[in-house]
């Protein structure tokens, strides 16, 4: 029985240009990793399927939901996370055998990678309607923060006198919205919940220096302020 596909994807032949990466993360280095492994994958030199010692494989039915644009979509649309790549090789999405495929380092950061899975799988919805490869990720871009970081959300961490993020709290934003903490504070500056001032004095924080998560207690007696302190502990201080 065919696999019912998701109700906002556009079904699309991709078999005329054939086996080719639709858009690259990183910098140099981790585009040329990208080209080496693609290109070792077309040769027959491994192969990313049945799933196991070389990747996770899993369907991309959910984020094309989450995303929720009508877009014109391969079929069957699949994920691979790498367990063998290079450190510096972040990730890419492709058409491989007139299917969609998405590659990322299963080492990366967790949401580093949840974020990269979710742009590069809209980039194969947008690929055809983007020949520019900048406008294709900064429109790629626009739609993760849309559905990822939302604007009633993303306020709910930031107050208007605060200009200091501890690097415990920038873990737990990070976390919440399971995207690196650099792109929430872009899409906060983005919809002006913060000034510039504030993007660069947040930027300062590390999240990677939270060696563990806080317990937030919220007692029975307690008012919004008790929260607010607890949460923004320390973020005053010089």
């Amino acid at each position: 029985m065919p696999k019912k596909q998701p109700k906002n994807q556009l079904l699309l032949d991709f078999s005329v240009r054939g086996n080719r990466i639709v858009l690259h993360l990183g910098q140099v280095e981790s585009q040329r990793l990208g080209d080496q492994l693609f290109e070792g994958l077309i040769n027959g030199d491994w192969m990313i399927e049945p799933a196991g010692e070389v990747a996770d494989i899993s369907y991309a039915q959910d984020i094309v939901h989450q995303i929720g644009h009508k877009l014109p979509y391969p079929e069957g649309i699949k994920i691979a996370q790498l367990h063998k790549a290079d450190p510096g090789f972040k990730g890419f999405s492709a058409i491989y055998r007139q299917k969609g495929w998405v590659f990322v380092n299963a080492k990366s950061d967790i949401n580093e990678r949840n974020y990269h899975i979710h742009l590069l799988t809209v980039s194969l919805g947008l690929h055809t309607l983007y020949t520019n490869t900048a406008s294709l990720a900064a429109r790629s871009e626009q739609l993760i923060f849309e559905a990822l970081l939302p604007y009633k959300e993303v306020e709910s961490f930031f107050r208007t006198d605060i200009f200091k993020i501890p690097d415990a709290l920038a873990s737990d934003i990070a976390g919440f919205f399971k995207v690196p903490y650099p792109m929430v504070l872009k899409r906060a500056l983005a919809l002006k919940i913060i000034t510039d001032e504030q993007y660069r004095n947040f930027m300062t924080a590390n999240p990677a220096a939270a060696s563990k998560p806080r317990e937030l207690f919220i007692f029975k007696d307690g008012s919004i302020d008790d929260l607010e302190a607890q949460l923004f502990s320390g973020s005053l201080e010089d």
